[in-house]
């Protein structure tokens, strides 16, 4: 019986497997089909002798593709001027002397995939495969087609197979239009569609009424819609032997670092309420689904044990909110998880970081991207300023280290949005920075995109990177793209109102990468005294004493508090001694002024760290 060969392609990161051909393997096993899961990526990366650079062009969007574009159409092409790998610029790029070296780097890597498709075609067991099914996920489509096209060159009897985020819609059409040698593209879920088409094929058959896979009949494509969603629970536990190998033959200095990545849920919970303007990652279906707490628990406990990792990555676009009470709890009572990363909303509760920390959580990404109730309102993120300070606030106290932007440019913004974080910053130089200040790109399923007009966008056209790595048309260009370019009003004026919040997140960085970053933390002396220690370079008493109504003030308000809620609580606690409301305002703006408060209409958020956690948090809101 011939096999199933499934590849991952360069650029994907070698840092952890592929969750999506992970759980495709026993699926296609549990039918009889056996299947091998080929990591080339590792295998590149080894080729290049530079896991450094490796990553850094994984790490990148579209510009990784350039490095396998002469192997798939050929030297004419790679001496064009419409393969200059230089006008790709930034922000796909870092900015200044870094993006111009490591564009260098990226054009010396050429001769290397040369030698290394060969390598490939020469020294893997093709005639033990019937089909070979490739994952295409960002920067992954030229090397998975450079390799696809001199298969089906030698053997013109395999099946070509193409999956993942870049087949997607109307890309996946196109990708099987343009590249004949392309046999079937799957779009939407691909778990039970392409063991469907399998089974077909073992039986002689095309993979004609089955939803989710594009074919050709005759040469006409036949698109059959998108692939069923299966239920989550019903999924095979994935299988990482493959990954792990790869390690062990080409990385094995990674072996002890490598996680595993899971996949609870699909869809986004929050996206189906008000879906984020700028966000695509859903494709064409936001319905969200999740394993339940006791499948998740299992899985994590059986696949830490099997593999000998204590590494996980959850994969979902957003955390299961359930799980709070059922999955992080058995976790944390596991104890047996040295890393857990994943991701969630900024307007997680106090006693939710503290468990995600108890079960294991050191990395998460919580989509802030703003810093402004304005902005984060366009955006649709459903969060406010004070909650996400309030997030980074209370990760520097549980040590738990979040990854975030701040996106800017989008169409119809307040410019003086820009200017208010602006001002913010030097406040709160002791929170954890963002990676940088990032343009908005425009992605296709977003609500920018789908909606333009709505939003101003006019010539709508895919990004020009695409130009570096596709020789075809304007036309074909649009709709093999994920990412886009637009025109709207006040674009050209961004640059301006940008560049000065940029020069403080850049200033903010810095002083982290310091032996010594900032800080501005409290300890508790007694009900109503409390010392200050404050490090921020805007501030010149590095200590300080409060006691009375302006340390029970930074005590009430570890939580985001509305004014008359705090002052209810001062004067309980403080009876006739109470300054009365006027005065206690005063107090409070005095607070604010030494960015020890921070205040947002008639609500205020103490940003000082209590890295002691030694009382109890109070919230109204």
């Amino acid at each position: 019986m011939k096999k199933v060969f499934l590849l991952n392609m360069p650029f994907a990161s070698t840092r952890y497997p592929s969750a999506a051909l992970s759980v495709l393997k026993p699926a296609l096993e549990s039918t009889g089909m056996p299947c091998d899961v080929g990591y080339l990526n590792v295998a590149f990366q080894a080729h290049m002798g530079r896991p450094d650079i490796y990553e850094a062009v994984a790490d990148l969007l579209v510009t990784g593709e350039w490095v396998f574009g002469e192997m798939l159409y050929g030297k004419e092409w790679a001496c064009s001027e419409r393969a200059n790998l230089h006008r790709i610029q930034a922000p796909l790029l870092p900015e200044g002397r870094q993006g111009e070296v490591l564009l260098n780097r990226i054009e010396a890597l050429g001769p290397l995939a040369r030698s290394f498709i060969d390598q490939c075609l020469e020294g893997l067991p093709w005639a033990d495969y019937g089909i070979i099914g490739f994952t295409s996920v960002f920067s992954q489509s030229i090397a998975s087609l450079a390799l696809a096209r001199r298969i089906k060159e030698r053997w013109p009897d395999k099946i070509i197979a193409f999956g993942g985020a870049n087949c997607q819609g109307e890309m996946g059409k196109a990708l099987l239009r343009l590249f004949p040698f392309v046999d079937w593209v799957f779009t939407g879920e691909g778990d039970l569609a392409f063991p469907q088409a399998v089974a077909k094929w073992q039986k002689g058959e095309s993979p004609e009424g089955i939803p989710g896979v594009r074919h050709r009949r005759e040469g006409r494509i036949v698109d059959q819609g998108m692939g069923e969603s299966p239920d989550m629970d019903g999924l095979p536990y994935p299988d990482f032997s493959d990954y792990f190998a790869a390690l062990n033959r080409w990385a094995p200095d990674q072996v002890l670092q490598a996680p595993i990545s899971l996949e609870f849920s699909r869809g986004c919970w929050w996206g189906k309420k008000s879906q984020c303007i700028f966000c695509g990652l859903n494709c064409q279906s936001l319905r969200y689904r999740s394993k339940s707490a006791r499948r998740a628990e299992d899985e994590i406990k059986s696949l830490v044990e099997r593999y000998r990792t204590g590494k996980v990555i959850l994969t979902d676009s957003v955390v299961t909110m359930s799980y709070f009470k059922t999955l992080f709890p058995a976790l944390a009572e596991w104890g047996r998880l040295e890393e857990l990363y994943l991701e969630a909303k900024a307007n997680l509760t106090k006693s939710q970081i503290k468990l995600l920390k108890s079960a294991g959580v050191t990395l998460l990404q919580p989509g802030i991207e703003s810093l402004d109730t304005e902005i984060l309102s366009h955006m649709r993120k459903g969060t406010t300023l004070l909650q996400n300070v309030r997030f980074l606030k209370w990760c520097g106290e549980y040590s738990l280290y979040p990854t975030w932007n701040l996106l800017y440019g989008f169409p119809g913004e307040d410019p003086e949005a820009y200017d208010r974080m602006t001002r913010l910053v030097p406040s709160i130089l002791h929170l954890f920075p963002p990676m940088g200040v990032s343009p908005m790109l425009l992605v296709r399923f977003s609500p920018l995109f789908e909606q333009g007009a709505e939003w101003g966008l006019e010539n709508i056209r895919a990004h020009p990177a695409y130009r570096s790595v596709y020789p075809f048309g304007q036309a074909d260009l649009d709709q093999l793209a994920y990412f886009f370019e637009s025109d709207f009003r006040g674009k050209e004026d961004i640059p301006t109102y940008i560049e000065p919040l940029r020069e403080q997140v850049d200033a903010w960085k810095r002083s982290w990468s310091a032996q010594d970053p900032p800080k501005l933390t409290f300890e508790v002396r007694s009900q109503d005294r409390i010392v200050l220690r404050d490090t921020r370079p805007f501030m010149r008493n590095a200590d300080r004493e409060l006691e009375g109504e302006p340390a029970l003030a930074c005590l009430a308000t570890d939580g985001i508090r509305p004014f008359d809620s705090l002052a209810g609580e001062i004067k309980a606690k403080t009876g006739k001694a109470y300054s009365g409301d006027q005065r206690f305002r005063l107090c409070l703006d005095h607070l604010v002024e030494d960015g020890i408060l921070l205040r947002e209409g008639d609500r205020y958020l103490c940003l000082a760290l209590n890295p002691a956690r030694d009382y109890e948090v109070t919230e109204d809101w």
